[in-house]
């Protein structure tokens, strides 16, 4: 999903979720879910998702999105070696969820 695409869903009230995905390295990704599906933020024109450095960060690129909060998620390093798939249900089972305005 695109960051235009994003905007959208959120005009549309399609927007559901919006979560800040911890990964090892420090960096994150951008995950939305949108009437029940879940999509990683993707680079424009790249089929491959955008990684960010911090909260701040994502911040920045989503300060127009017109959604009031993002999820920080750690995820449980033994789920994650489990389920392989960041997106599966079993990944964010022992996920550590924190909800943040997404404007500081």
């Amino acid at each position: 999903m695109t960051l235009e695409e994003l905007h959208s869903a959120a005009r549309a009230g399609q927007l559901q979720r919006l979560s800040l995905l911890s990964q090892e390295g420090s960096l994150y990704l951008v995950e939305a879910r949108i009437d029940g599906k879940s999509a990683l933020l993707s680079e424009e024109g790249v089929a491959k998702p955008r990684h960010f450095r911090s909260l701040d960060d994502a911040r920045r690129t989503l300060k127009e999105l017109a959604w009031p909060s993002i999820d920080l998620v750690h995820l449980n390093v033994a789920d994650e070696a489990c389920a392989g798939d960041p997106l599966s249900p079993a990944a964010t089972q022992g996920a550590m969820r924190l909800r943040l305005p997404l404007r500081p």
